[in-house]
């Protein structure tokens, strides 16, 4: 027996007293682009799509430039490993 349900026709009460129920299906109907952010977002895709079967083959970059991308990380790695300049004892607050 299969049953359908449908969104909406649930009191406010049913939902607090199951705080773990599933609303992944409504939640992406509640996110709202407007037309112009869908136009670009389409117009972005049709291009990822169309222009590397338009445009000639790029040469490959000079060796050094490949190595910027390992730069970056390595950097990255060592800002998130390195201490912080703040004494233990420190709070910190965001407001």
């Amino acid at each position: 027996m299969m049953v359908l349900h449908t969104f909406g026709d649930e009191s406010p009460a049913t939902n607090l007293s199951n705080p773990y129920k599933k609303t992944i299906f409504p939640a992406i109907f509640r996110w709202s682009f407007g037309l112009k952010a869908l136009a670009v977002m389409m117009l972005f895709t049709v291009s990822l799509v169309v222009l590397p079967l338009v445009l000639p083959p790029l040469p490959p970059p000079p060796p050094l430039l490949l190595f910027v991308p390992v730069l970056i990380m390595s950097v990255l790695i060592f800002l998130a490993f390195a201490p912080s300049e703040l004494p233990p004892d420190a709070g910190v607050y965001c407001r």
